[in-house]
């Protein structure tokens, strides 16, 4: 049995982990990148109209894998028999040329009343189901109008208010007559860069509130609405009924078996070396082939064993992190420095640092010795860009992240009104809070950016405070 890795090898390990897939939209490209869950499952059952969860959770990554399912079929029907169902897919809403375009839209919602933009929501979806499934729309101006220009929403949307009835009766005539049962998709709601919030929460308000109604009544064609979980609990309280979206919706939530799982399916897809160096030694992980999807780790891997995260692991870096009283296992460092204050991972982080660890090496020098690929030393090093994109993502979503700033070179745990008194100076852009530092705090707090400890004390996660240089007493020293 071979006992080590030559230096070519690891450099060319090395390099091809520098190179690992870690967005959604690798799934756009190829479904061999997208790992199948039991939360799909239940995201893909009829019931269901809402997926939503934070930014890199995987949203994405299933919308674009039901673009795979509605054109490869059987072969992914197989591979993924949580959707094997009769439903045909379609793409009701995303950033492709199919629909309006962003600005267009943005200056759409700006002016338009909450009635304009249900109706805009229902005329699309008629205009979408029209042109994928080759239906003539009813005879009219709206036909005309949704024909000829797409991108002019003015124009088109009151049309649609004036042949309501008509358009209604089509959409029911598609109900009674065709067999087929059509599950109509929405994602990239958030990427609707309107100025004010409250025209995005209002666009996305709109949306759910219609697909609310018309759940009520057709069976045949339904939604899945991928979106952002802040724009869900915004929509909570913006129409009658609201409260009823929330047992028909699902929150893609990750564990940390299911992380380990798909950093394993994306090396093992990544490249030929490291597909065969996770399948050797004493703690390799058995892989099986899935047409569609490629090289796809076992269904379960347990803490600890063989196999195991705890396995793959150590192979891969080694058993702890750190010497003396100070050192941890390793598989569980991992989990523990990439988790919110709320105990939630982003799949898009567990890649990432991996990913940046190989980075760091391939400048520094790997410094790996046997069979594995990766140092305790380089891991650490990967924390901080780690921690940095992140934080920027989320810092799109809620601007008021960037407050931590006033936090920059302290040492947590914090006092609680030292936290608040430093939390209402400004950030450089205006996110809503002026100089409300409790009110700041709660929303901190809410996000999972911050965590009240006993006492009053405030901690700042790790996967947070290396982007902004706060301190922690103890633990691994960060590589310099």
């Amino acid at each position: 049995m071979k006992k080590a890795l030559s230096d070519a090898e690891r450099k060319k390990l090395l390099e091809d982990l520098a190179y690992l897939p870690t967005d959604g939209d690798a799934v756009k490209d190829d479904p061999k990148w997208f790992l199948p869950l039991r939360s799909h499952e239940r995201a893909l059952r009829p019931e269901t109209l809402v997926v939503r969860g934070e930014r890199g959770v995987g949203k994405t990554a299933l919308f674009h894998f039901l673009r795979h399912l509605r054109e490869r079929g059987p072969e992914l029907s197989n591979a993924f028999p949580f959707a094997a169902s009769p439903a045909t897919w379609l793409e009701g809403f995303s950033e492709g040329i199919e629909h309006p375009n962003r600005m267009v839209l943005e200056k759409f919602v700006e002016k338009g009343t909450n009635e304009e933009l249900r109706l805009f929501w229902f005329a699309h979806l008629c205009g979408r189901l029209s042109s994928s499934i080759g239906e003539p729309l009813p005879e009219g101006a709206f036909r005309t109008a949704w024909s000829e220009r797409l991108n002019e929403p003015d124009n088109w949307v009151p049309e649609a208010g004036r042949e309501l009835g008509k358009l209604s009766a089509w959409l029911d005539g598609l109900e009674r007559n065709d067999a087929t049962d059509r599950v109509v998709t929405y994602d990239n709601l958030d990427r609707i860069d309107v100025s004010d919030p409250e025209s995005r929460r209002r666009f996305t308000g709109s949306l759910l509130a219609l697909w609310l109604s018309l759940s009520n009544r057709y069976k045949r064609i339904r939604s899945k609405i991928f979106v952002r979980e802040d724009l869900f609990q915004a929509a909570q309280s913006a129409f009658p009924d609201a409260s009823k979206l929330d047992p028909r919706s699902v929150s893609l939530d990750w564990d940390v078996e299911s992380l380990y799982r798909l950093l394993i399916k994306h090396m093992a897809n990544r490249s030929e070396e490291l597909r065969a160096w996770i399948d050797s030694g004493i703690n390799r992980v058995p892989l099986q082939r899935v047409r569609g999807l490629e090289w796809t780790p076992p269904d379960t891997l347990p803490e600890e064993g063989r196999p195991s995260q705890k396995a793959f692991v150590d192979h891969l870096i080694g058993p702890t992190m750190g010497k003396g009283v100070k050192k941890g296992y390793t598989h569980r460092w991992i989990p523990n420095r990439l988790q919110d204050a709320r105990v939630r991972i982003v799949p898009r982080s567990m890649l990432a640092l991996i990913r940046n660890a190989a980075e760091y090496a391939c400048r520094s020098g790997p410094g790996a010795t046997n069979l594995r690929i990766l140092t305790p030393v380089e891991l650490q090093a990967a924390l901080e860009p780690t921690s940095k994109r992140r934080t920027a993502e989320l810092k799109e979503e809620h601007p008021v992240v960037e407050r931590l700033e006033a936090l920059r070179e302290l040492t947590v745990m914090l006092p609680r009104a030292e936290v608040v008194k430093r939390l209402r100076r400004p950030s450089g852009t205006d996110d809503g809070f002026g100089d409300d530092g409790e009110r700041v705090l709660q929303e901190l707090l809410h996000i999972g950016v911050l965590d009240e400890r006993t006492g009053g004390r405030i901690d700042v996660p790790d996967i947070y405070r290396y982007a902004f240089g706060i301190k922690r007493k103890g633990g691994v020293a960060h590589p310099h």
